[in-house]
This record gives C-alpha cells, structure tokens and sequence, in this order.
C-alpha cells in the first residue's frame, strides 16, 4: 500500500500522518507493564515530557518529545514495573516512509541531525537533495527524528516483527 503525503495545507498547518502506536517506557516487558497502577508519577518525573497517560497507563508520544533514558521514570516508579537494569534501547527502530521531503525532491535533514546515535545519514544522489538512509541496527528507538519531522514521515517498527518476517 503506498503512504500518500500530506497536502500542501496540511503540511502547512502542521497536520501530517497521525502517530499512534502504544510504546511502553524503556525497561518495561509486556509482563512487567501489567503491574502499573496508573499513578502518573513517571508522567511527573520525566524531564522532556514524552511520557503521557494514554487509557490509565503511561505511554510515550515521540511526536513531542524523544527518550534520553534517562530512568527517571523508573526511580519515580513505586511498583515493580521496570526491569532493576533499565535499558538503553527500546525494542522498535525508527523507519522513514515513502512520505518524507528528500524523497520527494525537497532537501531537509531534520530527522539526521536530531539523532543522537546518528542512525540516520544522508547519501548524495544525483539531481536532487541527499537521501536518508537509515541504519536500524544503530537506532535506539528513542524518538528524537520522529516529532522533527515537518511531514510526520517518520514511523517506529518493532524489532520482533522484523525479525519473525525475515
């Protein structure tokens, strides 16, 4: 199925492709996660924002914030809900669609240079803009290219389903 871009409108007032997939905090399993009672205190503690309460449980929304994993939330956490060790990576990779601007003939790179782990870099390419390429091996998840993105082309994948489709 192709991803249709956004409307010169909709670009204009900021309003790409919606970003909806539930992304736990770092260092929660499936398993763990059930043990939140809701509180909010990791929503309280995080100190870039990105943990919102979404259906009583605290979700990350990578379209206004990135996780530093800074484990804030887990020391915030009175229930044992977080692995002790934390994590340092999430279990999806950012993946740039078909809607993105330098695949379009238009040059931008934010999504490079918000990344911390530069995962994303650019290739020239011949008569137009520098092309992403993303390596998924190096990408943390952390969301810092997902909210930069003037076009919302930016999605996550989860690590699980790649790996069980290839």
């Amino acid at each position: 199925m192709r991803e249709e871009a956004p409307t010169r409108r909709s670009f204009l007032l900021g309003k790409g492709s919606e970003y909806s997939p539930s992304i736990r905090p770092p260092g929660t399993t499936p398993a763990t996660f059930r043990s939140c009672t809701g509180c909010g205190l990791c929503v309280e503690r995080c100190p870039t924002g990105v943990i919102k309460l979404g259906d009583g449980r605290p979700l990350l929304d990578f379209t206004t914030a990135e996780c530093t994993f800074c484990g804030e939330c887990r020391l915030a956490c009175p229930e044992p809900v977080f692995l002790p060790e934390g994590a340092l990576r999430f279990d999806h990779f950012a993946s740039i669609t078909d809607a993105c601007l330098a695949k379009r003939n238009v040059a931008c790179q934010s999504c490079g240079e918000s990344c911390p782990e530069n995962a994303i870099r650019f290739k020239p390419r011949l008569g137009g803009p520098f092309l992403p390429d993303l390596d998924e091996h190096a990408c943390i998840g952390c969301g810092a290219c997902v909210g930069v993105c003037p076009v919302s082309a930016i999605t996550v994948k989860s690590r699980q389903l790649e790996a069980a489709d290839a």
